[in-house]
């Protein structure tokens, strides 16, 4: 067995442990790539996709879809309209850059719906090679790092109460985690707010998905809908309506944002500096320019929509 393989076999197994977020995992397979190199990029670069795409079925155990309708049914046509004009703006910027369009689509829907979890299933969908994706999910993850430090920060200075707080996070926020992290440190009622505003945007995965499997079908004949789209409803169904089973099912979940951490791994192993040459700095840029505006929007409309 060569010994890079075995190098990574065993970052692999560390990445099991929730020691490692996806951060850090992606960072390791990035300086993996690049200092020890990898033989086995073709190997890498499937099972990274297959556990990208084991990881988002996964991560519907932890949708309640009865909770968002009942308790976020008011803030639906808001979510569908920050959904989509993200996507809009992320689009124009990158038209403006004149950016590779699927990475343009991978950082827009990462912004506008969850992070990485939404790139895992929109590169699933469209097929992006792994270069786009680790670039993508790296900017990204970053961003959420700088989040979870800097919001409650400006929250504190601002005055927010927790409900505005809570709300801007959920939307301004890209992943789960650092959402949750972020309204945790600002109290209880923010975490809870933030928790079915960020439910609302995730359960956007879908008809994003859909849309773009119909967009990148040559014809209808060829159109399919992933089988990682139906696994992640039916996940969230089984969360929805069989809640005798909630331990076991918000088990998987968290196995499943593991496995992605896992996947990350694999992925930023596949990557290399010429691919990255090729990229450019721009991305970067499309990427913080699209956060920065959605902050500043959102922020004005917690402030203005919610009483202090």
């Amino acid at each position: 067995m060569k010994k890079q393989t075995i190098i990574l076999g065993v970052l692999a197994i560390i990445c099991c442990f929730p020691v490692i977020n996806s951060t850090w995992a992606l960072f390791l397979g990035l300086v993996f790539a690049l200092t020890v190199g990898n033989p086995d990029k073709d190997k890498t670069n499937i099972w990274g996709g297959y556990l990208l795409k084991a990881s988002v079925i996964g991560l519907g155990f932890g949708i309640n879809i009865q909770i968002l309708a009942k308790e976020g049914q008011e803030n639906i046509g808001t979510t569908a309209l920050f959904v989509l004009g993200v996507l809009s703006m992320g689009f124009l910027i990158g038209k403006f850059l004149k950016l590779d369009k699927t990475i343009v689509l991978l950082i827009s829907a990462g912004t506008a719906i969850c992070g990485g979890s939404a790139i895992a299933a929109v590169g699933s969908v469209i097929k992006a090679d792994t270069d786009k994706l680790s670039v993508s999910t790296g900017v990204v993850f970053l961003l959420n790092a700088i989040a979870l430090f800097v919001f409650p920060a400006i929250g504190h200075w601002l005055g927010l109460s927790q409900v505005q707080f809570g709300t801007w996070a959920a939307i301004a926020i890209h992943d789960t985690s650092s959402v949750v992290g972020a309204a945790a440190k600002y109290g209880d009622v923010a975490l809870s707010i933030a928790s079915i505003t960020k439910m609302l945007r995730i359960i956007w995965i879908i008809p994003v998905s859909l849309i773009l499997v119909l967009g990148f079908s040559k014809n209808r004949e060829s159109f399919k809908i992933p089988s990682f789209i139906i696994g992640f409803i039916l996940a969230s169904c089984l969360f929805s309506f069989f809640p005798a089973y909630k331990s076991f099912y918000l088990s998987l979940y968290g196995i499943s944002k593991q496995i992605m951490v896992v996947s990350l791994l694999l992925i930023g192993s596949g990557i290399s500096v010429e691919n990255l040459k090729k990229i450019g700095g721009k991305v970067v840029f499309q990427a913080v320019g699209l956060w920065i505006i959605v902050c500043l929007l959102s922020l004005y409309y917690v402030i203005h929509h919610f009483q202090s």
